[in-house]
This record gives C-alpha cells, structure tokens and sequence, in this order.
C-alpha cells in the first residue's frame, strides 16, 4: 500500500508581518522535513494570523506572487509539499485561500467558499471551484473552516474521490479553550465527514496570542488527523495553547482497498 508521511502544524503567528512568518515557519518545515515528513499543513490566514482587520487587505497577495515564491522555494530545499494559509489579492478580490506548492513549485490554491460572520463577508469573497492536488499519489482537497459545517463542501470532496483533506482553522478560545478542548470539539462532527467520504481528514488551528494593533486575539491550538473509519489517528490532547506539531504515516483510504459493490453496501445503498 502506498503511504504518505503528514505534519500537521499548530503554528503561531505575527499580525499581518508576512515576511516574519515565513521566516518562522522555514523552522517548522526545516523540522518537519528532518522528522520524515512530506505534506506540511500549516493553519488558515498562517501568513497573516487569522484576522479580518483591515491591515490584512493591505498586505493580501496574488497568488502566485512574492510569498508563492519563498515558500516553493522553501518545499524545493526541504524536498516536500505544503498547504500553507494566506490572504489572497486578485484585482480588487480578496480571498480566504490555502496554497499549495511542492518541491517542483507551485500547484494551486484552493478558494474558501462559506465565510464565517460579518467580518469576513464585508471584505472577503466567495470561492467557486474545488481543485484537487497531487501529493505523492495521493489526491488531496481541501476545505477551511467554515466550510466543515456545510454538507456541499464535504459533499464535494466526496464527489472528487479525494484519499486526504485539509481542513484548517483559525478559532479563536470561543471554540476551544486549549488543544485538548479544541480537538474533541472538532470529533463531534468531523468523524461522520471522514467516513462519509472515505477520506482522511486533517485538521489544525492556529496557536498562542497574536497581538494586534489595538488588542490581543487568543487562538486554542490543537490538531487533530481522522482516518477513513472515522478513527482518530493522532491528537493534540494537551490543556495549552502553544505551537504544536503532530506527525503520522497515512496508507492509501478504504476506497481504494474495497470493490466499489462493498462501498455501496456499507454506505446502505444495497443490500
């Protein structure tokens, strides 16, 4: 069976100082890579701290663009894919997006479809496409935050045949006061997802405090990867908020180790 080394990063991040970040997180690659990893999922907005001041609009990006090219550069040297959150400049558009760039370079992006509360929707738009990548002989989508409590979006996926989905966050203590709160929540609803597209899913927040310019925005940690039986592979169960990483070895998903016919039975569709 094929395998798939993954590091799920809980990392944290400077407000809106793009090239600091990048320059941290060159770290946590560096890390990663020595530990055996090949895909590196950082959080939603990680280039940026999630926010939507309007200090990040003014550092948003075109993709492919300047920080496109560091992190490529960066997947280049360390030999490894990377899933990495930013804020996305396209004209006078601006998007919530997940880049994609591997030791070849760039891949693509994925667009978030469903913005959570009115900071996002007065200055953020809408994604409408769901763009697969190939990792490794693994076919990886991705959904952001929001998008899990929507059946289209995981719908999507399902419809896509995707063995791994990325799925990160950028939650604040309301959703989870610490990484072992903030993973259990997430069990609640993202093991039916896992099973329902036979897919594995990956999961992580953003870490500690930001400080922005007129107050402080307090991220839970926490990561967390569910396998295609709905089973938690690994965890953050730890009652802080500080950077976190968790590392595991994903095979091939029960989709491609059962006759279609099998599929079908399990999901109720035939007897």
């Amino acid at each position: 069976m094929k395998t798939l080394e993954v590091a799920l990063v809980s990392s944290k991040s400077k407000f809106c100082d793009v090239e600091a970040n990048i320059e941290h997180f060159a770290g946590l690659i560096r890390r990663a890579s020595d530990k055996g990893a090949r895909l590196v999922c950082f959080p939603e907005l990680a280039l940026t701290s999630y926010t939507t001041e309007p200090a990040v609009f003014r550092v948003a990006e075109c993709i492919p663009g300047p920080s496109t090219a560091k992190l490529a550069n960066l997947a280049h040297i360390h030999n490894v894919y990377l899933s990495v959150g930013m804020a996305e400049k396209d004209g006078t558009t601006f998007y919530i997006s997940q880049l994609i760039v591997g030791p070849d370079g760039y891949m693509g992006k994925y667009r978030k479809h469903h913005l959570a509360g009115p900071g996002e929707q007065t200055g953020f738009s809408m994604g409408n496409s769901f763009p697969t990548f190939d990792i490794d002989g693994f076919k990886l989508g991705v959904n952001i935050c929001y998008d899990g409590r929507f059946t289209a979006t995981i719908e999507a996926m399902r419809n896509a045949q995707v063995d791994v989905i990325h799925h990160p966050h950028g939650n604040w203590l309301e959703l989870g006061k610490d990484a072992e709160e903030w993973t259990r929540g997430k069990l609640v609803y993202f093991v039916s997802r896992a099973v329902h597209t036979r897919a594995y899913i990956l999961i992580n927040n953003s870490a500690g405090d930001t400080r922005y310019p007129n107050g402080v925005a307090k991220f839970g940690s926490g990561a967390l990867i569910i396998d295609p039986l709905g089973q938690v592979v690994k965890r953050t169960t730890q009652r802080t908020r500080s950077e976190k990483m968790i590392l595991a070895t994903i095979t091939r998903p029960l989709s491609n180790l059962i006759p279609d016919f099998e599929l079908q039975r399990l999901d109720g569709k035939s007897q």
